[in-house]
């Protein structure tokens, strides 16, 4: 009963883990920056 148990919460974790991976959603959201490549304003910005 104990194995059936943990072997039904890893799937889950391992499918939301999947998931995760498949929508890409972070813990470190807030730090990612969000606009597009070549976009962003540097000293370079003329």
């Amino acid at each position: 009963m104990l194995y059936r148990s943990y072997l039904i919460s890893g799937i889950l974790i391992l499918a939301l883990f999947g998931a995760a991976q498949y929508y890409g959603w972070s813990i470190f959201s807030a730090s990612e920056a969000k606009n597009p490549p070549g976009t962003a304003r540097g000293i370079y910005h003329k």
